[in-house]
């Protein structure tokens, strides 16, 4: 059973959120930390703080002790959830709307048997984040988890938790509109928690946070360590949106390719991308080195369902970590593999439902498998790990 429960979260005293969100510290570029800081009270001064460690560590405990003394953040005064709406646009596309709630969820090892992990971790960004977790006791970013609502119970109880105005609102770098309410009511938090009870959580984002917050509640047992700040979308929500990371190496892929593929050379961007997107051979992909081609592996007992099993364990398998970029966008894969000298690999589309079956038929999957969009703001509320 999943152990979904409320808590008493800390944030902004101003109701308007429009110059203290950032992104989680994994997808801050150095010009965006910079732009961000610029703002005031921005999150990114606690979610990624300037300096070396351990004094970068101290820095953000200093300032989060410093901001709840004087009234930058305020705690809420009895444990809720928070409704989150998220309004943005894909490229071109119309607005889109995702709803979820901001909750804490267990991260025992009884409740690890609910949740579903599918991209493996590093130890470099573990260590980093246990660090900081040390150091501020507090969960400053969420990670972002699905689960199936069949009956719509779980939507049904978020929806009436966002009747009235919201307490919160704000607009992200990304142009994401937020929306937040407060939901504290006895009989919707109980709702809440009846309807997720008995669903299994995937982890879409922050799988390193959680991994830290499970190995830091080991290690410390402390009152409130139990549990990791967490924002949960239901499979079914309109506005859930997985994107393919496609890769980037600083290397030539070409005759690799060839030696385990079928390679046909097409004339741009597009044509590649609808060929890569309509394809019945799940392990499809796109190679983009001098000219763009279309590739079709040889079925060589992968079972995940997804390209990116196929690209790890085969195209990209001597590509070393530091050779590897990654980007959502197409063509920016295609103009940063240019500037290097390299490859482009474009992953094939896949939706939710098939990185639930990936996840079950072959366990953890490669690093940056999945870009659910848009990431969850940083900002919205913070949960500090002292059991309230």
């Amino acid at each position: 059973m999943a152990d979904v429960r409320p808590f008493r979260g800390v944030r902004y005293s101003s109701p308007t959120l429009n110059s203290a969100l950032c992104p989680p510290y994994d997808v801050i570029a150095p010009e965006l930390a910079a732009a961000l800081r610029r703002r005031g009270s921005n999150a990114v001064f606690l979610e990624l703080p300037q300096g070396e460690p351990p004094a970068k560590y101290a820095r953000a405990a200093a300032l989060w002790r410093r901001w709840t003394v004087d009234g930058t953040l305020s705690r809420d005064p009895k444990p809720a959830f928070y409704a989150i709406e998220e309004r943005y646009k894909l490229g071109n596309s119309k607005t889109r709307v995702r709803r979820g709630i901001l909750s804490a969820l267990g991260a025992t090892p009884k409740a690890a048997k609910s949740i579903i992990p599918h991209e493996r971790t590093l130890a470099k960004p573990k260590v980093d984040r246990l660090k900081m977790l040390d150091a501020v006791g507090v969960n400053i970013s969420p990670i972002f988890g699905v689960f199936a609502d069949p009956s719509g119970a779980a939507r049904r109880a978020i929806a009436a938790g966002m009747k009235g105005g919201p307490a919160a609102t704000g607009r992200s770098h990304a142009k994401v509109d937020y929306r937040l309410w407060v939901v504290d009511k006895p009989q919707l938090v109980a709702a809440i928690r009846k309807a997720l009870a008995p669903r299994s959580i995937l982890i879409a984002d922050g799988h390193h946070r959680y991994s830290v917050s499970r190995d830091h509640h080991a290690k410390t047992k402390g009152a409130g360590t139990d549990a990791v700040l967490t924002y949960l979308v239901p499979d079914e929500d309109a506005g859930l949106v997985v994107l393919p990371t496609h890769r980037i190496a600083k290397r030539s892929l070409i005759g690799r390719a060839r030696e385990l593929a079928s390679l046909k050379k097409v004339r741009n961007m597009g044509a590649l991308m609808k060929l890569v997107e309509r394809s019945r051979n799940p392990y499809a992909f796109g190679l983009i080195e001098n000219g763009f081609y279309f590739g079709e592996p040889r079925p060589n007992g992968c079972k995940s369902g997804l390209a990116v099993e196929w690209l790890g364990s085969n195209l990209l398998s001597r590509v070393l970590p530091e050779e590897m970029s990654y980007t959502h966008d197409a063509a920016l894969a295609a103009r940063r593999a240019k500037a290097q000298g390299g490859a482009a690999v474009l992953v094939k589309p896949f939706s939710v439902a098939q990185v639930r079956r990936a996840a079950k038929a072959v366990g953890l999957l490669p690093q940056k498998s999945t870009y659910f969009y848009p990431k969850i703001a940083t900002g919205l509320a913070f949960r500090p790990l002292d059991a309230q």
